[in-house]
Formats: C-alpha cells, structure tokens, sequence
C-alpha cells in the first residue's frame, strides 16, 4: 500500500508539470495569435465602396420579369453580385419606402447590374406617388448600396467643396480699340511733322466693357445646378440640401446622389474606357483598377498598321524579307 501511495504520488506530479509545460507553452501561442489578429488592418471605407460598387458592373446577359416582387428583384440582384445592398422599405415603422410587394414587369439585355438596379427602381417609381422625385440609389459612408426614394436618402446629407474659380474667370474684352491715321503716316515717311503716334483715339483703348461680379456668375451656375441636378432635392424646389458661394468655391450640403451627379466619385473613373486616336493609331485606356478586374471575352479586331516601305516610298516588300 505504501508503495502504490507513492507511486500515485510522483504520477500527479508528473501530471503537474505536464500541464504547467503545456500551459506554459500554449500561453505565449494564444498571445502571439491575438496579436497577429488585432495587428490585421482593417479596410477604408473607400475600399469598401469600391469593392462594392465595383460587383455592381457586372454584365447580366440577359433578364425578364414578369410581375415579380420588388423584394425577389433585389434579392435576384443582390445574390448573382455579392454587392451589399440596403434597400428601405416600407414597414410597421415607416410608411414611406420601397413596397415589397410591388409588380416588376421589365426586360433588360446586356446590361450591367448596376444599370439593372436603376431601371428597376425608375420602373417602380414611376407608379409611387409617394415623392415626385422617384427613387435612387447611393453609397453610405460604410461602402454599401442604399436604395429607395429619393426623399429618404436626402436625409443623409454631407458637406463638400467644390473649387470653380477656373469657370468664374473671363477673357478681357476692349471693345474701344484705336484706329490709324493712314494720311499721318504717309506724312512722316515724306518728312513731315516726325514724333506724332499714327494711332487715335488711344485715351480709351484700355477701357474694358462692363462685366459682371463673380458673385453674379457664381449665382449663375447655382441657377443651373438648381435646375438641371434634382430639382426637387433644392431648398428652392422644397428639400433640404442647400448651395452656397464662398471665395471662388461652391460649399454644398446635399445627399451622396447629388453628389455623384455634381463631381462624380473620385475613388471610381467617370467612364470604365476611354479611347483616342493619335496619327492614325487608336489607343484603348482601361479605367477599372486592375486589382478588381477581369478578362470577360477576347474578341478578334482589324487594326491598321505600318508595315514595309522603304525610304524612297516605292512600298518594297514584305517586312519579313531582308535585303
């Protein structure tokens, strides 16, 4: 018995300093582990919006409803995209929104899923008599896609500044230019009165017309904005966002729509592609970042090139044959 006793004894502390060992090593473990995972950096906003908006140009081959549920559309959109979406609808809250329920009837071909959204909601705005705006969509400040009537987003409003001087500048004008007295110059060329200018009425030739103030022409492109950009988003068509004019610079409170429609979104290209033509040559810019994009399709295309010809323009022949 007492043999057993003490071999129960040193077995527990074996077991002691096992799990002391064990303990001791898991501990550094864990801690490196949480500070590996604390270390990881987390996105931008503005990553996370052009992540998001950028599944949205997706290409959808082709689609028809035919009185499908607003919800099911969305729902549709959102699934083949992967884009985080947040559509606002009407609930036992809020009387004001998108309907579930509403009847999509729409056929779209060759479209991207962004250009589908819109339709979609033009579609069902169209019969909302809710607000005369319709709806839209936008982005928040945490990357996702808002969408519902426009009356709702406007209540998500930010400040920005957006510098016009370069459209507030004008070109001097003198509209009193002087004049040359031929007879005074034949005179001096055969030695008459030399010293006198050939030029007259030279007392307001530095006189420029009339113009206008900045202020005047800063109030002028408020005007268009006011009434071009959403009308009805303006304090002066009875919504909240506001314009004001400030030392060569356009201060602008209103909603992510307006503003998308004012200067665009600086993190995303105005266009995906653009092309020119230099001598001759057309040259295709691609303006989606390469880290998000992909090759869709190749296609062949007949380009024109500069082959053969020797200096004296006799054509020669082919460019692979020497001399």
């Amino acid at each position: 018995m007492q043999v057993r006793s003490n071999v129960q004894t040193v077995a527990g502390v074996l077991v002691a300093l096992v799990v002391g060992v064990l303990s001791s090593t898991a501990a550094p473990a864990l801690a490196q582990d949480s500070i590996s995972s604390s270390s990881a950096v987390a996105p931008s906003t503005t990553q996370l919006k052009r992540a998001n908006l950028s599944k949205m140009m997706r290409q959808i081959p082709e689609v028809n409803f035919q009185d499908h549920r607003l919800e099911d559309v969305l729902s549709f959109i959102t699934e083949i995209t992967g884009a985080d979406m947040e559509p606002i609808w009407i609930d036992d809250k809020s009387v004001d929104g998108l309907d579930k329920d509403s009847l999509v009837s729409l056929k779209a071909k060759r479209v991207s899923a962004l250009k589908l959204l819109e339709m979609v909601l033009e579609k069902v705005g169209a019969e909302s008599a809710v607000y005369s705006g319709g709806n839209t969509w936008q982005m928040t400040e945490w990357g996702s896609i808002e969408c519902g009537p426009k009356e709702l987003l406007a209540r998500r409003a930010r400040l920005e500044v957006y510098p016009i001087n370069d459209l507030l500048w004008e070109i001097p004008d003198y509209e009193e230019s002087p004049t040359i007295d031929l007879q005074s110059v034949l005179q001096s060329s055969r030695g008459g009165s030399g010293g006198q200018s050939p030029f007259t009425n030279t007392q307001q030739q530095n006189q420029d017309r009339d113009r206008r103030t900045k202020d005047d022409r800063a109030q002028d492109i408020i005007d268009i904005i006011e009434a071009l950009v959403e009308p009805e988003t303006w304090l002066t068509g009875g919504g909240t966002a506001s314009i004001r004019y400030f030392q060569s610079n356009l201060l602008v409170r209103a909603p992510d729509f307006v503003h998308r429609k004012l200067g665009g979104y600086p993190w995303w290209p105005a266009a995906q592609t653009s092309a020119k033509v230099v001598n001759g040559r057309r040259y295709v810019s691609l303006g989606v970042d390469t880290g998000i994009s992909m090759v869709d399709d190749l296609v062949n295309q007949p380009v024109t090139g500069v082959v053969g010809g020797g200096p004296g323009g006799g054509g020669g022949g082919p460019f692979w044959q020497g001399e």
